[in-house]
C-alpha cells in the first residue's frame, strides 16, 4: 500500500512505419525497465518505505508535417525526480530527427548554450530566487552545452525550445527549466528545411 506504480504506454500508428516502430519500441523498451526495476526495489524493500512511479505522455505536435511525442517520468521515493523523452518524426522524409540534424554545422550547440545561459543570468538578476548552474555555481555543475540528442520540441509560435530534466541545470526547486530560442537566433544556424516547422 506504501508504492504506487502508474504507466501509460504510447502507442503509434502511422505510415511513417520505420519511425513509428522504431518510437513504439524504445518506448516499450524504457517502460519495462521502470516496470522491472518497480518491482525489483518492491521485492527488495517490502512493505518499507514509499515509494512511486509515473509515466505519461502527450502529443505535442501533430501536423502533416512533424509529429512530436512528449514522454513524462516521474519518480519518487526519499526525493522525486522528473525526467523527460522527446521524439520527432519529419513526415515528409519519414524519418526520426533528433536535434542536432536540425542544423548546417556542429557550431550549434555553442550558440544554443550561450543564448541559454544569457536567459538564465537575466532570469536571476530579475529574481533572486531563481537559481541556476552557471557563473560558477557554488553548488552543482556549471551548464555548458546543448548535446546533440538534447530533449527539444517547437513550440505555437515556431520557436525552438530546449528542455532541461529536473537537477539537470538548477536545483529541483526549480523543477524542469526550458528555454524558447528566439526565431532571429535560431534562423541563422538552422537547415531551410526545418526554419517553419509550425507557422
Amino acid at each position: 500500500e506504501n508504492h504506487d506504480m502508474h504507466i501509460k504506454v504510447p502507442q503509434i500508428e502511422s505510415e511513417e512505419n520505420d519511425a513509428a516502430d522504431y518510437i513504439n519500441k524504445d518506448v516499450n523498451e524504457l517502460t519495462t525497465v521502470l516496470v522491472n526495476q518497480f518491482y525489483k526495489d518492491l521485492e527488495i524493500n517490502g512493505n518499507n518505505g514509499h515509494g512511486s512511479i509515473y509515466v505519461d505522455y502527450e502529443a505535442i505536435t501533430n501536423t502533416d508535417r512533424w509529429f512530436t511525442l512528449k514522454l513524462t517520468v516521474n519518480e519518487i521515493a526519499a526525493s522525486s525526480n522528473t525526467y523527460y523523452k522527446f521524439y520527432h518524426i519529419d513526415k515528409s522524409a519519414g524519418k526520426i530527427i533528433k536535434l542536432g540534424d536540425l542544423f548546417k554545422t556542429d557550431d550549434y550547440s555553442a550558440v544554443l548554450a550561450d543564448e541559454i545561459k544569457k536567459q538564465m543570468k537575466q532570469q536571476m538578476e530579475n529574481d533572486e530566487n531563481i537559481i541556476y548552474w552557471v557563473n560558477d555555481a557554488e553548488i552543482g555543475k556549471d551548464f555548458a552545452y546543448v548535446d546533440a540528442e538534447h530533449n527539444f520540441y517547437f513550440n505555437s509560435n515556431g520557436e525552438l525550445v530546449i528542455v532541461f530534466d529536473k537537477y539537470e541545470v538548477a536545483p529541483g526547486s526549480m523543477g524542469t527549466p526550458e528555454f524558447a530560442i528566439k526565431k532571429e537566433i535560431t534562423d541563422k544556424i538552422l537547415k531551410s528545411d526545418y526554419k517553419n516547422i509550425i507557422g
